[in-house]
């Protein structure tokens, strides 16, 4: 009997011992899956049963949602063919500053419109989300007056007649500058530009005393001209 239970005792060692220097996890149902599961039955009825739970929750929902979308009014109305007269340089008539380019347009309202009422633009072909366009700006310039030399970002509008641009970048260059105003029956409407900008960033992103320099100096004017004396911010 000691002569057969020693090869058992001494396989059990070894099987012990190659067990571990494996990297075998250790047993357990959740390593196995073997956990208990609930698996249902997509049976006709169950499935019938929870579209029309579904459907019935749903459908009011979408039925407002339609209803007050049907209550916007919007009106759509491109000007650039109206307002560009036939040059042959559209580019060099745009760009020169002593051109008076005021243009008048009719817009006919056929649904009433409750105030407020809110004005956007749209740019065509304006690739906005170019990588090197959206890296071309300084937050450092903005956030604070002593960092307005901060401009490795802003390449290639960094400086200009060897004077640091405020504020720089491609985005501040390019700054859209067509303004409008509205009337109605000859009544001027009064356009509110004020709160348009996120809190966050008119309290924590940028800084109030941060005032335009050096801005639009350069050879190719991008955009719109900023007030000296009107902090970039506002």
């Amino acid at each position: 009997m000691a002569s057969s239970s020693a090869p058992a005792a001494a396989g059990s060692a070894d099987s012990t011992t190659t067990r571990r220097n494996t990297k075998r996890p250790k047993y357990s149902k959740f390593t196995q899956q073997e956990l208990p599961a609930c698996k249902p039955i997509l049976t006709p009825r169950a499935v019938i049963s929870a579209f029309l739970l579904v459907s019935v929750v749903f459908i009011p929902i979408g039925v407002a949602s339609l209803l007050a979308s049907r209550k916007v009014v919007e009106i759509v109305f491109r000007y650039e063919s109206r307002c560009l007269p036939n040059v042959t340089n559209k580019l060099a008539y745009i760009q020169n500053p002593t051109t008076d380019k005021t243009c008048h347009a009719t817009l006919n309202v056929t649904k009433h419109m409750k105030s407020p009422i809110y004005v956007y633009y749209q740019l065509d072909n304006f690739y906005q989300n170019h990588r090197r366009y959206v890296k071309s700006r300084s937050d450092e310039q903005l956030r604070n007056l002593k960092d307005e030399s901060s401009t490795s970002t802003c390449k290639p509008e960094e400086s200009a007649n060897n004077m640091t641009i405020v504020p720089c970048g491609l985005i501040a260059w390019s700054l859209f500058n067509d303004t409008y105003s509205f009337s109605v029956n000859k009544t001027k409407l009064t356009v509110n530009k004020r709160g348009i900008s996120w809190k966050s960033d008119r309290e924590h992103k940028f800084g109030k005393n941060v005032f335009p320099r050096n801005f639009q100096n350069s050879s190719i004017v991008g955009g719109a001209h900023l007030n000296e004396s009107i902090p970039a911010t506002w």
